[in-house]
């Protein structure tokens, strides 16, 4: 277990750099937007966010523990890809 500490600790570094490079995005739109209201306006994305981020992880840490730039990917793709389906989500109605 200890073996994946490191990985781990990537994964929600990758998964924190989406989240705050999407907040510092909307936050030049809305100056008085803190990081608390910004999660707590999005809590089903954030959740499967996180959740994503601990599947795709589990994918790549089945053979053996992942690199630390492979667990910082998954981690910053898991929020990046809700995005990108939200967005075609929204572009289809």
């Amino acid at each position: 277990m200890l073996e994946h500490a490191a990985p781990l600790a990537m994964l929600l570094a990758g998964l924190l750099t989406h989240v705050l490079k999407k907040f510092l995005e909307v936050r030049q739109q809305m100056e008085a937007l803190t990081l608390a209201m910004y999660l707590r306006a999005r809590p089903y994305k954030t959740s499967l966010s996180v959740i994503g981020a601990g599947a795709g992880y589990l994918l790549i840490a089945e053979p053996s523990t992942p690199s630390l730039v492979a667990a910082f990917g998954v981690g910053y793709a898991a929020d990046s890809m809700l995005e990108v389906v939200g967005a075609r989500a929204r572009a289809a109605r």
